[in-house]
């Protein structure tokens, strides 16, 4: 081996030593390493701990409430609420106007507005507006996507108008479940990741699954595609299970009845009716922890530390010639790794739920079990999601009045401001700790839905502590996993 390829090898292998060092960290979105006050393994031990003390403080609790189950499938997470508060019929028009407002500017905005990813009103309206400010506003407020969901809010209007009603031509095949809104969700974080930030392209998927979602709720009816298919609605239906809040139409369908709820009920009140469901809420999570790890030096450093090293000979010391023969492959691993994540989460998942078969003496199968205990994972999936995306938030709080002033990016200055001020210094040491604390509280709400699933699907509060076990496991592992993706740095190119 040359010496020049050996150094390219010693400096892989530093650069992942270096990743798994237990005293620095780094946010996803930031290369610098923040020394931790403390060794990072005393934050997971302190984390682990805690997890195993709330297991072992629920299974000797004998007062812990039970919410009863809502039944096995999604149509009705507000039943047994009482009657409620019927949402007034102009606050609803006036929401499902702004909703389709933002669509639209959202679409106009990657046409004709800046070719900058980074200043893009539509970039920023979808990416961050959209999938992650709406999405963390759903856990307080509750599914309000359903409310407001602009593409069925036109086909509504249009209905009313007189154009034919959306009831369907065809019943939706009950093998297609929530297929299509998984594969949707599979291209929506393909297109996050791995195709490049370009603002026009993103106008044009959204035209594109406009058209798809009108012709499936033309195909299928409204209801049953906007319940299984769309994936924005299934998506925020999955994070308003954990909300206090729930909406649910009336008897009419032309209204809307808001619910108050003990929190986390919705997670542990219903279930998922198909495995697909299943999948798309790891995935939400495995696509989460993918998007963390795939552009770290420690992830990057198993493909080309491994591959110089063993097809060395091919190339001798020519490390352009390596780099020329390794790049397309490089790009198959890294796109192959977005593919296989949920899968392998799957994996881990039905390992966990086999584990969970076997303490409980085979009292339920595994796909029962699979089915029964999967909403306790959104609560992690939704923290994890916070945690990742936090900085991006932070650093979008200041240049984001000037966006909105000149959404074009023409030169406008609608709101009449002053010139720009330079972005503040990130505190990362409360990120760090703000992202911990996140973190262990979506771990401690999984871990109490996970224990109140288990009382109300196993016969006797025996038999549901021991199934218990191999998910505190999973919970555990979970977190630590999370910690350690959020402490990578991220590579320098």
């Amino acid at each position: 081996m040359s010496t020049m390829l050996r150094r390219r090898v010693r400096d892989c292998l530093l650069g992942a030593g270096i990743f798994i060092a237990p005293t620095a960290a780094a946010a996803h979105t930031l290369v610098v390493p923040y020394t931790l006050p403390v060794p990072f393994w005393m934050y997971l031990f302190a984390c682990g701990a805690t997890l195993v003390l709330t297991f072992a403080a629920l299974g000797v609790a004998a007062t812990v409430p039970v919410p009863a189950r809502a039944g096995l499938a999604l149509a009705s997470s507000g039943s047994g609420l009482g009657i409620g508060w019927v949402l007034p019929r102009p606050l609803v028009e006036v929401l499902r106007l702004s909703a389709v407002f933002c669509l639209g500017l959202t679409i106009i905005g990657g046409l004709v507005g800046s070719p900058d990813p980074g200043i893009n009103i539509g970039m920023i309206l979808f990416w961050i507006g959209f999938l992650l400010f709406f999405n963390y506003l759903t856990v307080v407020l509750g599914n309000t996507y359903s409310v407001i969901n602009p593409w069925r809010a036109v086909i509504e209007w249009g209905e009313a108008a007189g154009l034919p009603r959306f009831t369907g031509r065809l019943k939706y095949p009950k093998a297609l479940a929530y297929w299509p809104a998984f594969l949707f969700y599979v291209g929506l974080i393909w297109l996050e990741l791995m195709v490049l930030p370009v603002p026009a392209s993103l106008s044009a998927v959204l035209i594109v699954y406009s058209v798809i979602t009108f012709a499936g709720a033309w195909l299928f009816g409204k209801d049953a595609w906007f319940g299984r298919g769309e994936v924005f609605s299934v998506f925020f239906q999955m994070v308003g299970l954990l909300a206090m809040v729930c909406y649910e139409r009336t008897l009419d369908g032309r209204r809307f009845r808001l619910r108050l709820r003990a929190p986390l009920s919705g997670a542990v009140g219903e279930r998922p009716d198909h495995i697909s469901l299943v999948l798309f809420v790891l995935f939400m999570l495995s696509s989460t922890t993918y998007d963390g790890i795939k552009d770290t030096g420690l992830w990057q450093s198993i493909y080309w530390t491994n591959l110089l090293y063993l097809l060395q000979p091919l190339w001798g010391g020519d490390l352009a010639k390596a780099q020329a023969l390794l790049e397309p492959g490089y790009e198959v691993y890294q796109r192959g790794g977005l593919l296989l994540s949920p899968f392998l989460y799957v994996a881990v998942y039905q390992a966990v739920m086999a584990a969970t078969r076997f303490a409980t003496n085979g009292a339920l199968s595994i796909k029962t079990l699979a089915l029964n205990f999967a909403f306790s994972v959104i609560p992690i999936a939704v923290v994890y999601n916070f945690a990742h995306y936090y900085t991006v938030l932070l650093n979008i709080v200041t240049p984001l009045p000037y966006i909105l002033s000149d959404p074009f990016g023409r030169g406008w200055n609608l709101l009449g401001l002053t010139q720009t001020t330079e972005q503040p210094p990130l505190d990362m040491g409360g990120i760090w700790n703000t992202e911990v604390a996140v973190i262990l509280a979506g771990h401690l709400a999984s871990v109490y839905v996970a224990h109140v699933i288990a009382a109300q699907v196993f016969p006797s509060q025996h038999i549901a502590r021991r199934s218990e076990i191999p998910l505190l496991f999973l919970m555990v592992a979970y977190t630590f996993f999370g910690l350690f993706v959020l402490s990578l740095p991220l590579a320098i190119h």
